[in-house]
């Protein structure tokens, strides 16, 4: 029998830019998906979250539009890479909330992908994990989303953010200092619009680069931008700028700085608000009612329009500050229900094997 434990992730900042070939730099979250599951000639998994249980044949199956599609885009993917992994009998369950912008759908991916490398002896290593994961959501489940999440749960390590350069995948552990915590901050917000306003903005930057001939957003220049008129040079002039944030902001927490590294985050959500047009209301006020109690900084995580903000702390008054930001948003949107998790940076999927 095998026990998988996949994350979930965090981005701390690098926002929109993992399609565009850009970097971010996420953390993986002590909340996390598990898999304990035996190989079988067909699938049946049980999800206790949900309260219900697929299955299906691995050799031949169609999509039916239930999160029983994140498995079978999972043989779906490896199939595809050559591959071809009999089938399972397990059970989901674990503490990662979902739809709690956490990237729950990534931990499941990998969770399934990590355990059939392990059970089938597939040879596939974890950047590749991290692709197929990718795969699963682009070409099966129809989400266009670049490889940050996948690659973050596969690839973390505990105590550290990840450094990714989203065109290379070149990738760069980044301890965090011991007396920093980090706070997720959900507005209890649903992202209504968000697949729309997202394929938006990411088929305006896409159409931007091609004209200007560039591969990644780390490629574009002022004189590209000079050449862009209206949205669209907004647009990449925040990918532009994020992907700068980024890399000072990972030279922040190498530093130990945290109230640079607060102030980096504080600026890239005001610029993703005011440029890419991906905040509301909610997450503004968190933003600001988080650095009014005491936080070094905040910004929006995830793709926005709702969901959820990133705050990093002190270790001594985490407790005070997620209480002050709880009360503050009550009285201010009593309409929502809200939930703050404080994660702890883990490392990526593990697969063990227990009689």
């Amino acid at each position: 029998m095998y026990e998988v434990r996949a994350p979930g992730r965090v981005n701390l900042i690098g926002e929109h830019t993992d399609y565009t070939g850009g970097d971010v730099m996420p953390v993986a979250t002590d909340l996390h998906t598990s898999l304990v599951a035996d190989p079988a000639d067909a699938v049946e998994i049980r999800s206790d979250a949900l309260d219900a249980t697929g299955r299906f044949d691995p050799t031949e199956f169609d999509s039916d539009g239930t999160w029983l599609d994140y498995v079978k885009g999972v043989y779906h993917a490896l199939r595809a890479a050559g591959h071809n992994p009999g089938g399972f009998r397990g059970e989901l369950g674990g503490d990662l909330p979902l739809g709690s912008g956490l990237s729950s759908s990534a931990s499941l991916e990998l969770a399934v992908l990590a355990f059939l490398e392990e059970a089938y002896d597939l040879g596939v290593d974890r950047t590749e994990l991290a692709r197929l994961g990718r795969r699963v959501e682009n070409d099966y489940v129809g989400v266009s989303c670049g490889i940050m999440d996948q690659f973050a749960v596969a690839l973390c390590r505990a105590n550290t953010a990840l450094h990714i350069d989203t065109e290379t995948l070149d990738y760069d552990p980044v301890s965090i200092p011991a007396d920093a915590r980090v706070l997720v901050f959900h507005t209890g917000v649903e992202r209504e619009l968000v697949e729309s306003a997202y394929n938006e903005r990411r088929s305006t930057v896409e159409a931007a680069l091609s004209r200007l001939g560039r591969d990644s957003s780390k490629a574009v220049t002022e004189a590209d931008l000079a050449a862009l008129s209206g949205v669209e040079r907004r647009r990449l002039g925040y990918l532009r700028r994020e992907n700068r944030r980024v890399v000072e902001a990972k030279d922040a927490l190498a530093a130990g700085d945290l109230d640079r590294f607060g102030d980096v985050l504080v600026t890239a959500h005001r610029d993703i608000a005011g440029n890419y047009e991906a905040s509301c209301p909610e997450l503004d006020f968190v933003v600001r009612a988080a650095v009014d109690a005491g936080a070094h900084g905040a910004r929006l995580t995830g793709a926005g329009w709702g969901g959820a903000a990133v705050v990093i702390v002190d270790a001594d008054r985490a407790e005070s500050v997620a209480r002050g930001l709880e009360t503050r948003y009550a009285d201010r949107y009593p309409e929502h229900d809200s939930e703050t998790y404080l994660i702890a940076p883990a490392g990526g999927v593990t697969v063990r094997t227990r009689e």
